[in-house]
């Protein structure tokens, strides 16, 4: 792959808002196919170009970046032998060589999964956009989810709310809004996200309808601090009636939790 295909394809997944992250061979020593100055994208699912070299160390790169979502740059050393190792990470292959990749997260967008495409679903999507969210839309409506949803987010999901595990990536880089139509599997979907390391979790609907799930999922088991991760009602309380009202009280709420976070971790 050319130099100038590779980083246009880079530039192309950050202004999409795609999680990516860089692994560069940085020294390498002895009988090894990767090479100094070799690079690889990784994002998720499925997005990967460039190349390490190829064989098993590649492959652990790759394992190593999707399971660790890493927040900050890391170096990590392979020994390629089939001997003991004192490195970092040792793999099986038998070239004789040591390597040091550095892996650097170049953009790692915050996912808002939005659970339910109708007018306030597809309003909130189409502003969290503009505020640096990756935005899928989840709805087991077919008519919805098969017309062009792209002003409104970057990936639409046709799903029927059940094992959403296929759907979400439930980790604290996630953030889960809770809004399908008549909140006839709001409890579903409420349930396979209470116990799951979200980075937030909220439920759209009245103070009595919360009432009423919340109580279901007590008699299901769940503790009142479980269900106290549950912002709901969502949204700061201006008053919203149309779905773009609505989409404004939440995401306001969305992006003060966001940057509470941020001075958090600064």
């Amino acid at each position: 792959m050319e130099n100038s295909e590779y980083y246009g394809l880079i530039a192309r997944h950050l202004t999409e808002n795609t999680p990516l992250w860089q692994a560069s061979v940085v020294e390498s020593d002895g009988s090894t196919p990767a090479r100094s100055g070799m690079k690889l994208a990784v994002g998720k699912p499925d997005i990967l170009f460039g190349n390490l070299g190829g064989g098993e160390m590649e492959h652990k790169v790759i394992e190593l970046i999707r399971e660790s979502n890493y927040k900050t740059p890391v170096l990590i050393s392979f020994d390629l032998s089939s001997g003991a190792s004192v490195a970092d990470r040792q793999t099986g292959m038998i070239c004789g060589g040591q390597v040091k990749v550095f892996i650097e997260p170049l953009y790692q967008a915050e996912t808002l999964y939005i659970i339910g495409a109708g007018h306030c679903g597809r309003a909130l999507g189409q502003m969290a956009r503009l505020t640096g969210f990756r935005v899928v839309l989840i709805d087991n409506r077919s008519e919805i989810i098969l017309s062009d949803l792209s002003q409104y987010c970057h990936q639409a999901v046709l799903h029927d709310y059940a094992d959403l595990g296929q759907i979400i990536d439930f980790s604290p880089q996630s953030w889960v809004v809770i809004m399908t139509h008549g909140h006839l599997h709001d409890k579903e979907v409420l349930e396979q996200c209470l116990r799951k390391p979200l980075c937030y979790l909220g439920m759209i609907g009245s103070k009595k309808k919360v009432a009423e799930t919340f109580a279901n999922m007590k008699q299901k088991g769940f503790s009142d601090l479980e269900l106290s991760k549950c912002h709901a009602p969502i949204g700061l309380p201006i008053g919203s009636q149309t779905p773009y009202e609505i989409a404004v009280s939440i995401l306001a709420e969305l992006i003060g939790l966001r940057h509470q976070d941020r001075k958090q971790d600064s």
